[in-house]
This record gives C-alpha cells, sequence and structure tokens, in this order.
C-alpha cells in the first residue's frame, strides 16, 4: 500500500485510463424486434424470443441519457422542473460519470481529504448505479456486456483503494 500512496496520481491516471476502456466496451442492448423466424445479422445478436439486441457502448449509453439530463438543467434554470420521471431517472443515469470528474479532480488537487471522500461517495454511487443498471441486463446475455462488468470491477477496486488510502488523521491529545 505504500507504493500506491507514493504514486496516488500515477495510479489514479491509470484508473481514468481503464474508466475510458470500460465505456468504450458494450454496457446494454438496444431491443428490435425481429421475429423468432429470421435470423440476426451481425452486429444484432439474439437475445430472447423476438427480441434481438445491438451492443451499446457506455459513450451510447450515456448520450442516450444525456438529452433528459438537459432537459432537466434547462427546466431548472427557468424555474419550471415539472418533475417527470423520465428525466429524473435520465439524470441518475448520469451519476457513474462523476467518478471520472472527482478522480480527474484528485490528480490535479493532490493531497485533499474532502476531494477524497468526494471521490469515495461518487465511486459508492457509480457502482451501486452500475449494478442497477446490470441486474436490469440479466436477462440479455450479461456475458457479453464485458464494458458493463469491467466498470463494476474497476468501481469496486477503486472504493477498497480508496477505502485504504484514505489519510488518517490523528487527534492531538490534550
Amino acid at each position: 500500500m505504500s507504493w500506491i500512496n507514493d504514486n496516488r496520481s500515477f495510479v489514479r491516471s491509470i484508473i481514468l485510463i481503464l474508466f475510458i476502456m470500460s465505456l468504450m466496451g458494450p454496457w446494454m442492448f438496444e431491443l428490435i424486434n425481429v421475429p423468432a423466424e429470421y435470423s440476426c445479422d451481425k452486429p444484432f445478436i439474439r437475445l430472447h424470443g423476438d427480441f434481438c439486441g445491438e451492443p451499446m457502448s457506455g459513450f451510447q449509453f450515456f448520450s442516450w441519457f444525456a438529452g433528459g439530463f438537459i432537459v432537466i438543467v434547462v427546466e431548472l434554470l427557468r424555474g419550471i422542473f415539472t418533475g417527470s420521471a423520465r428525466e429524473f431517472i435520465a439524470a441518475l443515469s448520469l451519476l457513474p460519470l462523476l467518478p471520472f470528474f472527482s478522480t480527474l479532480l484528485l490528480i490535479w488537487k493532490k493531497d485533499s481529504h474532502q476531494l477524497q471522500t468526494i471521490n469515495l461517495i461518487a465511486w459508492g454511487s457509480a457502482c451501486i448505479l452500475t449494478l442497477i443498471i446490470f441486474i436490469f441486463q440479466l436477462r440479455d446475455q450479461p456475458i457479453r456486456l464485458w464494458g458493463l462488468w469491467f466498470f463494476l470491477g474497476l468501481a469496486a477496486t477503486v472504493l477498497i483503494l480508496e477505502v485504504f488510502t484514505l489519510p488518517t488523521r490523528r487527534i492531538p491529545k490534550v
């Protein structure tokens, strides 16, 4: 652990590279109804029943939900937020991107205990939300969603590393 503590910026840079690699892999399938008597040609994969799916990368997944997030921001700025559940879910689905920015800030500002705590919370919420996304994909051949698996493994590893490298503050004895 001392090597990780001495080279935190380097380790966090590697984490960001792995984060981007996980977004390149498939995170979900875009479903298309194709009757069972017809075949699914590449890039589509037969999933279940009359459905085929085209794998969507993490980048495509997050850009798909970005529209709802933009609607929420515009409504909040205009002061007329209607509270539509679809937009709220879209905003929640973008939370797995927060660790990228919190880790980037930690590389820039090395010894910030508050930022490290925020980073830990960001990775934890990203892990939980990505696990929820994964649960919804269980019926659609989850073994093919290697980007999602990779991100979950990365998030769990980073959580463990961040907990073990949290600086301990000693309270002076009086």
